[in-house]
């Protein structure tokens, strides 16, 4: 399927059914095990007990999720202890079914059509939330560069973060990786409403690193850095109090009662849709939403 021509398409559910219908497996970000070892020694120098349960959020075709699940060194044995999920009803089926055919790690994984702004768990209820590119997607129509963000954009990259901060147990971690540098990222971990602390690792893959990328023309040896945001509810962290948003963070129950079942998703590395945030295809949404 071709590179949409407005970055904002990347927004629509529609555009990924589509998309996942010929689309067997794509690695956004590198595969599991460019970063693996970067989490496992996260959890394994950490004191706190082993992930029991954990949410893939925005998974697409990716395998990463069936190697979390399979991965003793990050997840503690059990059934159904890791739920994998996307906004895309097309790729949950065709991977859950896929995992069914193949066994292995069905028995430790469940598959759902899921709304990342919008999460169908209680409170405190999970001990690990990944994702990878996931939260990138929610910045695709940004507004001119990441200095100048939409207040749109904002709005959702904190629908999101207040929902994974609501499910995460007390100790509990969201990872998540991405394309978008600390300066910028960290500031919205740090907003009022979060008590997490954050700490960031990076990771290089290499255009080639990926059978996806081989065939489409990858493999000059040009390396891309991403990042990996490891942020631990507990004690705030005081790294960056002084830059605090005021007026974002936890969402009342009010307001999630206002969320949209139907949501947006997923990116490819190649696409480099970040470096294209204001560029050719996105000034007519800029100019409609400063109208707004």
């Amino acid at each position: 399927m071709e590179i949409p021509k407005k970055t904002s398409e990347y927004l629509s559910p529609t555009y990924w059914n589509e998309r996942f219908k010929t689309e067997e497996s794509y690695e956004w970000l590198g595969e599991y095990e460019n970063f693996a070892p970067i989490l496992r020694r996260y959890l394994e120098e950490s004191s706190h007990p082993m992930p029991q349960t954990c949410l893939v959020v925005g998974n697409g075709n990716s395998t990463m999720g069936q190697s979390l699940a399979l991965d003793s060194k990050v997840m503690r044995y059990g059934t159904h202890t890791v739920c994998i999920t996307d906004v895309s009803p097309v790729v949950v089926s065709k991977s859950s079914e896929k995992a069914g055919r193949d066994g292995g790690e069905v028995s430790r994984t469940s598959w759902a059509v899921c709304d990342m702004l919008c999460l169908p768990y209680r409170n405190k209820s999970l001990d690990l939330i990944v994702e990878k590119g996931a939260m990138d997607v929610l910045e695709v129509d940004g507004g001119k560069d990441p200095w100048h963000p939409n207040p749109k954009t904002l709005e959702r990259m904190h629908a999101w973060l207040a929902e994974a901060h609501r499910v995460i147990s007390d100790q509990g971690v969201l990872v998540s990786i991405s394309f978008a540098q600390p300066h910028f990222r960290k500031l919205l971990f740090d907003s009022q409403g979060y008590t997490w602390i954050v700490e960031t690792e990076s990771y290089t893959t290499t255009l080639a690193s990926t059978e996806n990328q081989e065939a489409q023309g990858g493999g000059d040896g040009s390396f891309w850095e991403y990042f990996i945001y490891f942020a631990r509810k507990g004690a705030r962290s005081p790294s960056l109090a002084h830059q605090r948003e005021s007026g974002v963070g936890g969402r009342s129950e009010a307001d999630r009662k206002g969320c949209k079942e139907d949501y947006e998703h997923e990116i490819l590395d190649h696409e480099d849709f970040l470096f294209r945030i204001g560029g050719q295809g996105d000034d007519e949404d800029e100019d409609e939403d400063e109208e707004n």
